[in-house]
Order: C-alpha cells, then structure tokens, then sequence
C-alpha cells in the first residue's frame, strides 16, 4: 500500500468528494465547512473526522491517521456483537474498506452515524453551579457502564470527548480500540487518554475489564465537581475533568487527592481512596465501578489526608472601593481593564514531549565471589592449622591455615544478577499550558448608547446597524437581544429592566430586551422625531422633534405627562434626571435649556454660552448639577439653579457625550472627538484625568455606580470599561 495519508492528504481528498470517496451516497453528501469555506476536520490521536449531510442523514466520516492492519476484522466483529448485544449506548456505523481515495490509492474509512449532543466536559463545565445535575449524570455515568459491561463490551478510551450528552441519554463515539468478545487474545490498537487511563496500561492490555479504571476516574470526578465547583477552575487542563496522568503515576499524593479528601465528604474520600489504590494495582486488577458502589467497604482504599484550605483566589471583577463620592479621586488611576474588539489571554493546553528524568531499575551482570565453597576451604584450613600448631609444631599449623587461605583462591568467582536503579532521560507526552494573546471580536458600527450595571458586570450596548445586546464582562461574552431594531435616529437605554428606545424619523419605539416586547408612541405628523431618552428605571421617555418641540410620557400606558414648546433650531439633545423631575435640553444653535416637571413644568432661565451646535447634555443625580458640550469642544457645567458654574474647552473635534459620575461630589466624564475620554472637576473645570479609548470619537458613556468605573463606546463600534485594575 502506499504510504499512509495525514491530515493534509485527507483535508485535500475530501475537498473532491465525488472523485475520492467510494460510498455513493457521501459522494452526494455536503461536507461541512469552515468560515474560509474548506472542508472542517476535527483531529483526534488515530483519525481526523469530517461531517457529512445528505437530506436527513447526518455522517462522520473517521479517516485513519495510522495503519492498522485487521482494521476490517476488527470493525466486523465489533458491529456483530454490538447489533446482538443491543443497548442504547452506540450508534450506527459501516466499515468502509476502501472508502477514501488519496492520490490514487484507496484507504480505509467508517461511515459513522452523526450524533448530536455535547461533549461531556462541556456539560459538565455548564453545569458546575448545579450540583443536583451533576449527581444526576453520575448516576447516568454509572448506568451506562453497567450497561456497557452487561453487553460484555469495553470501549477502550471511555474520555470526555468520547461521550456525548444527549437529553437523557449518555452515547459512546469513536470504536478504534474497542474490545469484544470475537477479538479475545489480540493486542489493543491505541492505550486511550492519558487522562483516564491507568499508568501502567499498555497495548498488551485488552480485555473485557478495559474501562474500569477509567469509568471510575469520571465518576469521582463528576461527584467531586458537584461537591465542590472550585476543583475545574483549579485541575481542569481543557482536556480532562480534574485528573491528569501525574496524578495516577503518585496516587494519593499528588495536590489533586488532598483537595478531594478536604471537600469533606467521606462518600467521595472513600471512593477517591479506591481510586488511588486502583492504580497502583495492574490493570486487570481493578473492581468493577458496580461492584465498588455496591460494597465499597470492601474494596481496597488508599488513606488520603485533606489538604490544607487554599488561599482565597483574587476576584476577577472585583466590587468599587467602598468609599462613596470618591469618583474624582479615582478617575486618575482608572485603567481599560475590558475592552471589545481588542485582544484577551487564553489559557491553552497543548500536547507536547518533554524530556523527563525517570528511575528505572534493570538487571545488570556482576562477577562476585562464591560463598559457600571458600568460606569451608577458609575454615577447614585454620581448623587443620590449630591443630597442628597445638598437637604437632606451629610451624606445621600455620603452614596448614595459610594452605586452607591460599586454597579460596583456587574457587572462580560466580556471575550474578542483580536490579540496578539509574535514572534516564525519556520523550513523555505531557499537557504544557500556554497562555496566548489572542483577537477579541466586537462591535461593527458606532455606539449609539450604554448603559453598565451598577456592578459592571453587564453592559448593554446599541450600534448604528442595530447591534443591540448585553456584554457579560467577567465572562467576556455577548448576548445578542432577540429584537431587530429598524433604522433610528437616537437611541437611548435604561438601567432596569432593560429598556431600549429608538427615535425613528415619526415613531418612538421601545423595546424591552427581557421579554421581547415592543411598544409604539406615535410622533407628531407634522414634525419629524429627531431625539430620545429614558430615565434611570425606563419609566418614563423625553422625545425631542423638528420643529422646535419636547414630550415627556409615561412608557408603560402612553400618557403624556407634558409637552415644552421649543425656539429656535431643532433638538440635539436631551437628558432627563434619575428621578425624571428634571430634564436638559439642547439645541442645533447652540441653546441650552433646563426644565423642571415637577411639582410643575417650570423653565428656568436661560443663559446663552454655546456658539456652535450643542451635542451633549447630562444631569447629574436628581438635578443638582447640569452639563452642555457642543461641536467645538466647550463644556459648560450649571448649577441646580441654572447658573453657570464652570467651562473648559477640550478637543476642537467637539464633545459627543457627557456623563456625571459619582454621589457627590461628582466627576463629568466627556467623551471627545479624538477617541479620549476627559474627566473634569464640575466646580473648576480642570481636567484631573484624560484616557485614550480608540480612534473614533467617544459618542457614548455610561457610568457604574457599584465600581466607580466608567463604560465608553466609539464611533468605531469599541467598547471599554476604565476602571480601577483589580
């Protein structure tokens, strides 16, 4: 036969499949694609898989990395006996011997029926704060072995990615190495994963007890991880559950057996105890994971000792300092500790071999003196010689003993064999951790509005092309929201329950992202809505049109609540207070308007400052502070009273958002043309802290109360979360 195909030769082959595979229904198949749209393989230690779709058949396609040469026989016998045997473990599987075609010689191929499901480890990973799941699928984990062992099966290489949740049901992939009756005597094809598998395991090893040592190792880990979800974010590699191969070459020993005694639980102690001395017993040696649930007293336990508790772990996302107001203060030392798109760390473990210094012992020949024969010689001699020396001369007796001396000489020395320890250097396959820079993707249109919880912990973030959706931050993740928002003017947020108001050119639209529902406030015929915005709860909405006219409603039953007639050039901008008592109005000629709605609608006075179009307004609390900024870069800050009380000029690029941070005293953050965010002190208008975000201009700012951080978005479609690091 040829030489054998790698990746490379099948990815090229199965690119063609008309011409290379021989079954004439994959020739007809889709094969499934990668985002560059090239065939996507998934490559495991023996075979590289391909997905194949035609109609309502779903196939993997499992081409052999490695020539085995009863590759035919095996899979007969192994499809024979499971289609006797029954159980629902399996799936449907042909053998294929020449099923591949690669340059111009055939190969071998199993045809293997898609199963959809997940990865045990990924189930395992979602469910670690459901601790009832997780006993749950131990108790599936421990019927599908017994269910394996009564159908006189063993696997081979029971693992995680071997095992795939299905609703209820726990189905086994990948046959390679798997044993059956028919094939009794034969040698093993593979030893399975290093992570499962008992160390002493070779390919001598294969008989029906193959996967005892394994089930057990994923039972105690599936028990230990609904006792203590800490162990996956400490053992887990990325490929294992919380054991790796070191730990079953020092059983009992290694970190991994002292945490699992300390979790307190003596069921899982036990059972850790049987697992630990099961490996070091041979492989054909180990109990049954039924008999060992069965009686555990009776099995053979290693005593472990709980380890020492560990030191708390640093937060990921840390709580705000607890000093209220202090905004000012920290703004300096803020620093973007999450930003999207950018770049993120991953943690990767990778197989590599690594040079290991081993102890082995090995016979060695030595020369060494026979015993018995000389020492008889030695003491027959000084025995003549005493006599002699007491009875005849002493000359005759030390001629005597010195004879019997001089006789040892006469006896060769015997070869022995003796175990000698030495250490030597060995190629181990070892799991190395790598952390990597990798591309964090984001948003592709300009931040339209923010809103950060008070914790920062969500953000939720509305583009111009529609991008609406939260950003978990701890877990660097996006939820896109199930809306599809039509094109909008202005768009505005609210903290809770997660309100979303678009300013389309007649309508306002308002959309509540936990339930999907949507609600239409009609325009003004003859006007055309040009600005919107929410309180802090979403109670109530400001709607600001052209011509000159503001609205304020209630959201939830449509009421207006009242109407302020405008001079002048149409709305730019609007921001209503916390409590929606108060709102600040801009305007295209550079007007600034503060209003009070309650008691009663009351305009205050109003002092002209601005020469260009007002971009930005905000209100601080429930109106003790206002803020105006325009396309020059002016910032103006007002007291409750209206009254001019600072103004700085930041960037000539303009100011497109304004956000007070704080309780008091408060900080203004201002999001600048350049891509900066500027933050002043509101009562002198310096400048205590500048941080660049992004090339775009800074079109939106939402604060977190709970952190003192500060949340920013681009014209460019990045969001960043400044904060204190840690």
């Amino acid at each position: 036969m040829a030489q054998w195909p790698d990746v490379t030769d099948y990815h090229e082959a199965i690119q063609h499949p008309t011409r290379s595979l021989a079954d004439p229904d994959l020739q007809k198949a889709s094969i499934e694609l990668d985002r560059f749209g090239m065939p996507k393989p998934a490559t495991g230690a023996n075979a590289v898989v391909y997905k194949a779709t035609l109609r309502k058949d779903v196939w993997a396609l499992r081409c052999f990395l490695r020539p085995i040469s009863d590759h035919a026989e095996r899979y007969a016998a192994i499809s024979k006996h499971l289609e006797k045997a029954g159980g629902g473990f399996g799936t449907r599987f042909v053998y294929l011997g020449d099923g591949i075609r690669v340059k111009a010689s055939a190969f071998p191929l199993v045809k293997m029926q898609w199963v959809q499901g997940q990865p045990l480890d990924r189930f395992v990973e979602s469910a670690l704060q459901k601790p009832k799941d997780l006993v749950s699928l131990a108790e599936r984990w421990r019927g599908l072995v017994r269910d394996v062992e009564k159908a006189r099966v063993a696997h081979g290489d029971l693992q995680h990615g071997n095992v795939l949740v299905r609703g209820k049901d726990l189905v086994l992939i990948d046959y390679d190495g798997m044993w059956v009756p028919a094939l009794a005597g034969r040698r093993a094809t593979e030893i399975g994963h290093r992570a499962y598998q008992h160390p002493r395991r070779s390919e001598q090893h294969y008989g029906p007890w193959l996967d005892r040592f394994s089930s057990l190792v994923v039972y105690v880990s599936l028990l230990a991880l609904a006792a203590g979800a800490e162990l996956w974010e400490r053992y887990n590699t990325g490929d294992n559950l919380i054991f790796v191969r070191e730990d079953f070459l020092d059983p009992g020993r290694t970190p991994v057996w002292g945490d699992l005694a300390a979790l307190g639980r003596p069921e899982i102690t036990q059972l850790a105890g049987i697992l630990a001395a099961a490996a070091e017993r041979e492989p054909d040696d180990v109990p049954a994971l039924e008999s060992v649930l069965a009686k555990p007293k009776k099995a053979k336990a290693m005593a472990i000792a709980a380890a020492a508790p560990h030191a708390a772990p640093k937060p990921r996302w840390t709580s705000a300092p607890a000093k209220a107001g202090a905004a000012l203060d920290v703004a300096a030392r803020w620093q973007a500790i999450w930003s999207r798109p950018g770049e993120r760390t991953e943690v990767r473990w990778k197989r590599a071999m690594r040079d290991v210094q081993v102890e082995i012992e090995e016979p060695s020949e030595i020369l060494a003196p026979a015993r018995w024969r000389p020492l008889l010689a030695a003491a027959a001699g000084i025995a003549a010689g005493t006599a002699f020396y007491q009875l005849v001369s002493p000359a005759l007796g030390l001629v005597a003993a010195g004879g019997g001396l001089a006789l040892t000489r006469a006896f060769p020395p015997r070869r022995r064999t003796l175990s000698v320890k030495k250490t030597v250097t060995r190629r181990e396959e070892q799991q190395v951790k790598e952390e990597a820079n990798i591309a964090a993707p984001g948003h592709r249109s300009a931040v339209m509005a923010l809103q950060c919880s008070p914790d920062a912990r969500r953000l939720l973030a509305v583009t111009r092309l529609g991008e609406c959706g939260v950003w978990a931050l701890p877990e660097d993740q996006f939820a896109a929201g199930s809306v599809r928002l039509p094109p909008f003017e202005q768009a505005a947020v609210a903290e809770a329950p997660g309100r979303v108001a678009l300013a389309t050119e007649r309508v306002a639209l308002v959309f509540d992202l936990a339930t999907g529902k949507r609600t239409e406030h009609a325009g003004d015929p003859a006007r055309r809505l040009r600005g919107v915005a929410l309180t802090r709860d979403g109670a109530r909405m400001a709607l600001g049109f052209d011509p000159p006219l503001v609205r304020v409603v209630e959201v939830a039953t449509r009421k207006l609540l009242a109407e302020i007639p405008g001079e002048g050039a149409r709305i730019t901008a609007l921001a209503p207070s916390e409590d929606g008592g108060a709102l600040a109005i801009g305007t295209g000629d550079g007007g600034f308007r503060i209003v009070r709605l309650a008691p009663k609608v009351e305009q205050l006075p109003e002092e002209r400052v601005h020469r260009r179009a007002v971009t930005a307004v905000a209100v601080a609390g429930k109106g003790q502070l206002f803020a105006s900024a325009d396309d020059s870069g002016l910032v103006v800050v007002r007291a409750k009273d209206g009254k001019r009380r600072a103004s700085a000029t930041l960037d000539a690029r303009g100011v497109h958002a304004l956000c007070f941070t704080g309780d008091g005293p408060y900080a203004l953050a201002a999001g600048c043309g350049d891509g900066s965010v500027r933050v002043l002190n509101p009562e002198t208008g310096a400048v205590v802290a500048t941080h660049a975000i992004g090339s775009g201009a800074v079109t939106a700012l939402s604060y977190a109360r709970g952190k003192m951080a500060l949340a920013a978005g681009t014209a460019g479609g990045k969001v960043t979360l400044l904060a204190l690091d840690g």
